[in-house]
């Protein structure tokens, strides 16, 4: 309750600025699209993304994200952020690897880690006919994503973001490949870990400022560099709305199969390390 009502705070917080640049929208909740700011122009978000659902009790998590971007240039800009996550699970959704116990945790809102990113402009879908972009995330961590327990983690998102528009911008697509080596620390030893996501969205213009279309991405992971440790296909609709000082996306993106999967389930979905929905809220202010 308290990470909603935080949530909700800050997003009435951000509908305090005003201003009257373009926004980078962002029309889908994990796809990015290729724009940048203009130079000179500033923009706020929240995130908020709910994750629900494993093999077996109740089990709910909520990440929040507070980000600040500005554009250096057309074609250049930067972001810096805070994110906290709030866990309440019971009933054996997590249980401890070592003792084979059935966890329990209800935690509120708390300070996860800190980011900050790079995105480069190399092609226009509107100037070039598609867009290209580079981007480069690094970033600290101090809760594991799925039992929220302490460790530290240090890792760096890379993408390559494709993007093209059809019917004079009232259809745009994207496609994200994102490539994020991670290194975790437990039991004072440093971990290493691959992370590989594959994302398309598509999104049509069905009324002035309003989006709707679907989403897909497949989340990957290989543990040092080896053999895939896990995998989940996910695919879910989107609704965008974008005004010329605010914009917001909802997103919900529920798993349709992964693996490895427990062989007492017929659902052949992996719920280990993820879960069975994800909810996304994204809400932006230019200024």
């Amino acid at each position: 309750m308290r990470a909603r009502c935080l949530a909700a705070a800050c997003l009435l917080s951000l509908s305090a600025f005003s201003g009257a640049a373009q926004a980078d929208e962002n029309y889908f909740g994990y796809s990015y699209g290729s724009e940048t700011l203009p130079a000179g122009r500033n923009e706020a978000y929240l995130w908020w993304t709910q994750r629900t659902g494993k093999g077996a009790g109740d089990y709910r998590a909520n990440d929040v994200q507070l980000e600040y971007e500005h554009g250096w240039t057309d074609t250049f800009q930067t972001s810096f952020y805070l994110t906290g996550r709030a866990y309440d699970y019971s009933g054996g959704a997590i249980v401890d690897e070592e003792t084979g116990e059935a966890k329990t945790l209800d935690r509120n809102l708390d300070f996860d880690g800190v980011k900050a990113s790079m995105k480069w402009s190399l092609r226009s879908p509107e100037r070039n006919g598609y867009g290209l972009a580079l981007y480069l995330e690094p970033e600290y961590l101090t809760q594991h994503r799925p039992d929220g327990e302490r460790f530290k983690e240090v890792g760096i998102e890379t993408k390559v973001i494709l993007q093209k528009n059809f019917l004079d911008g009232q259809v745009v697509t994207a496609y994200n490949l994102t490539l994020e080596p991670e290194w975790e620390r437990e039991d004072d030893a440093w971990e290493s870990e691959l992370y590989v996501e594959n994302s398309v969205g598509a999104s049509y213009r069905f009324a002035s400022n309003w989006f709707a279309g679907l989403e897909t991405r497949l989340d990957m992971a290989y543990p040092e560099y080896g053999s895939r440790e896990f995998w989940a296909w996910y695919v879910g609709p989107t609704l965008h709305y974008g005004g010329q000082k605010y914009w917001a996306t909802l997103t919900w993106m529920p798993q349709i199969k992964g693996g490895p999967t427990d062989a007492e389930r017929s659902d052949r979905l992996h719920l280990e390390e993820r879960e069975r929905n994800e909810v996304r809220l994204k809400a932006g202010i230019n200024f």
